[in-house]
């Protein structure tokens, strides 16, 4: 009988893109305004279950139908997770 183990914890070579997914909904998300608790109301998971996926000092790994459902919770389509964060907005200087 072979039976695959299977960690909710990535693997090594893995752990840097779980972060940076993390940070990526993070970002998303308080740009919405929306809390954590919120969004995981949303998506069908516990607050301490998002809190671990947006930590940086956490790596959570986590399945593609969640990364869809906060993709359309946060109505940012998924690309956006794997992308450079986009350049903050800036004011534009008064006109005279």
């Amino acid at each position: 009988m072979n039976i695959e183990y299977q960690s909710n914890v990535p693997s090594f070579e893995n752990r840097d893109f779980f972060v940076d997914l993390g940070e990526h909904i993070s970002f998303y998300r308080r740009r919405a305004r929306i809390t954590q608790e919120e969004l995981a109301k949303r998506v069908n998971i516990t607050r301490s279950y998002m809190c671990r996926i947006e930590s940086a000092n956490y790596s959570q790994s986590f399945s593609l139908e969640l990364l869809f459902n906060i993709s359309r919770e946060l109505d940012v389509e998924p690309r956006y997770f794997f992308e450079p964060f986009p350049a903050p907005e800036r004011e534009e200087p008064p006109t005279e």
